[in-house]
């Protein structure tokens, strides 16, 4: 008998485990296979994106000259014509506009619920305003389904400096093929000046990632928190700084006695800010919203446009590219004992937005200790699922067992990231991803201002939501 009650209780945990396991396996088989759905999608953006490109270039580019021009001429045309040879596939629209190519991607069965209701955008890159060089691609996924090669933007990148250079290359060849002068003077802007005050004689280095590591304050108003990078330089010729970031950075710049650095071009998607530098070397910063010389960030996907960035401000090419690893870099051979220098000149002080509340999860407890902020309790939740259930006419019967939240987008509360606004306050820059959080406004209590992130913001009175929650609206 006890033989037989042992082997009974083992046969019911082997069924247990295996009942475990069977589940655990069927989860990691439907992760798989949306993951392979996902890749399948973006593969064929990307091929029928190169396509578009390719019948571009043979139909309406055959001229090197006048290229972004003639995009623009011909947008409708290219609309009516190319845009139809797209290969289609459900719930993936394409459409040409305004010198972009726009992927839509629809709510449909075909596409996965992680890329459903975001968009695509390629927009034509050019050196001169003349030739285009490559087509840079843009989107709003989130960092780990949005492909390498991929901008991250909120909302459709801006294409007003495109069609200035455009308009400008088109009136200086009129100008040129109807005066008798052939000389074309130059258009004096910010890469010019920063050019004329750097010598004849130096080398150029790039450095920089997508991103450094995170700080807490902010530089600008991207809603994103400021990452750090630490350089350090050693060279015995003259050298020019090339830094390039994805993320608003900020460049901390140190160097070895001997070094003469003689000029730093930082540049990125966001806002770069550089420290440590004597103000007597001339600093270029240019990003996405200030883009007179264009920009770029560095990756090692990436060296060949920051080359074209360094060939249209400097006209020469990097001499070599370091790829920074958690924030720091170190260009040329620095001896370990060696005494580095920086300057007083440029500190932090002068580059982090002192108006601007702490980003990340030092804002959260800064907007705690300031009393702007509380932690959440179930009561919070409970009043907020009434509200959603009065405005929707919909009645809740009392649960026994399991979860009461689900079908709400409560599940997604953490309450270790849950809190309640007290007063007015604008919101962390940098609540993306793991550092998102959960937000409660009460009656009478404002909403939050400033960009929330990927953080969820519920509406007591209301009982409605805004966020990344599915079952909430966009911001």
């Amino acid at each position: 008998m006890k033989n037989n009650k042992q082997n009974f209780q083992t046969g019911v945990l082997v069924g247990v485990l295996s009942s475990f396991a069977i589940v655990g396996l069927g989860f990691l088989g439907q992760n798989a296979y949306m993951q392979y759905q996902i890749h399948q999608v973006l593969g064929h953006i990307s091929q029928q994106q190169k396509k578009f490109a390719d019948q571009v270039n043979q139909q309406y580019l055959s001229n090197n000259n006048g290229q972004l021009i003639q995009l623009l001429r011909k947008s409708s045309d290219i609309q009516n014509t190319i845009i139809p040879n797209l290969q289609t596939q459900d719930g993936v629209n394409f459409q040409f506009n305004q010198l972009q190519l726009i992927v839509d991607l629809k709510n449909n069965s075909k596409i996965p619920e992680k890329l459903a209701q975001h968009k695509i955008y390629y927009q034509p890159q050019s050196l001169d305003g003349r030739t285009i060089t490559s087509w840079q691609c843009f989107s709003d996924l989130t960092d780990n389904i949005r492909p390498k090669y991929c901008l991250y933007s909120e909302k459709a990148p801006d294409n007003s400096n495109l069609l200035r250079q455009a308009i400008l290359a088109n009136t200086s060849e009129y100008r040129r093929d109807h005066t008798r002068s052939t000389h074309t003077p130059p258009i004096e802007n910010d890469c010019t000046k920063f050019k004329t005050k750097l010598p004849q004689q130096f080398d150029v280095f790039a450095t920089g990632a997508y991103s450094g590591r995170e700080s807490n304050y902010q530089i600008d108003n991207s809603g994103h928190q400021a990452n750090e990078m630490d350089i350090q330089v050693q060279h015995t010729r003259p050298i020019l700084l090339i830094l390039g970031a994805y993320e608003p950075t900020i460049w901390n710049i140190k160097w070895e006695a001997n070094t003469h650095i003689v000029g730093v071009i930082a540049t990125g998607y966001h806002t770069q800010k550089v420290i440590g530098l004597p103000k007597s070397i001339p600093v270029l910063e240019t990003t996405s919203e200030n883009s007179q010389c264009g920009y770029s960030y560095v990756s090692s996907d990436n060296t060949s446009e920051i080359n074209q960035l360094s060939q249209k401000i400097l006209q020469r090419d990097i001499q070599a590219v370091v790829i920074a690893q958690n924030g720091r870099a170190t260009i040329g051979n620095i001896n370990s004992n060696a005494q580095l220098q920086f300057s007083q000149d440029r500190t932090m002080k002068d580059v982090i937005d002192r108006n601007a509340p702490l980003a990340g999860q030092a804002g959260i407890q800064d907007a705690i200790a300031k009393g702007l902020l509380r932690p959440a309790t179930r009561a919070d939740i409970d009043a907020w699922k009434a509200a959603n259930n009065r405005a929707k006419n919909i009645h809740t019967p009392p649960v026994v067992g399991g979860t009461s939240s689900s079908g709400t987008g409560m599940e997604y509360v953490h309450f270790d990231r849950a809190y309640v606004v007290l007063k007015e306050m604008t919101m962390p820059a940098g609540l993306y991803g793991a550092h998102s959080v959960t937000i409660f406004v009460p009656e009478g209590v404002p909403r939050p201002q400033g960009n929330p992130g990927h953080s969820t913001i519920y509406e007591i009175k209301s009982g409605s939501c805004y966020g990344s929650s599915p079952d909430c609206l966009r911001h």
